[in-house]
């Protein structure tokens, strides 16, 4: 079995990717609505306080989810789906506070993701927060 390792980005491709990261989105919401959904059913047949409490804590996984794994690999399963990586502006691997701020503006991209139009580098409210983009990941060369 392989080890998860911080993909190498492909600079320079981040005004070509906005249909990949609508789809890494998607991917990463679908992945979250099954477990997060599933555990808080199961919590809801076992009491209902316990369901409510489930519901509460599925916000702090959902948080945590993006939170971590961008910061940790530069990408969640969704952008690793996808092919695509989180980097510092930079082109450095992305900081923990970058992942968070990320995170936190998350629920106002969704209104503000005019501005992934209207810069150069597609980056939406959160990125232009943390200093971030989002680029292709390189492909590896074949094992030897």
């Amino acid at each position: 079995m392989g080890t998860f390792e911080r993909p190498t980005p492909n600079l320079g491709t981040e005004r070509d990717i906005l249909e990949k990261r609508a789809m890494a989105f998607v991917v990463d919401l679908l992945i979250l609505a099954v477990v997060l959904g599933l555990a808080t059913n199961v919590a809801f047949m076992v009491a209902v306080p316990l369901g409510f409490l489930s519901m509460a804590l599925s916000v702090v996984v959902a948080f945590a989810y993006f939170s971590y794994l961008e910061a940790a690999l530069g990408q969640t399963l969704g952008k690793t789906a996808m092919g695509i990586v989180v980097i510092s502006e930079d082109d450095d691997p992305i900081s923990t506070r970058a992942s968070l701020i990320r995170t936190l503006l998350r629920p106002v991209d969704t209104i503000g993701l005019l501005a992934m139009f209207l810069t150069d580098r597609r980056q939406r409210l959160g990125d232009l927060a943390a200093n971030t983009i989002v680029v292709d990941t390189k492909a590896k060369p074949p094992a030897l």
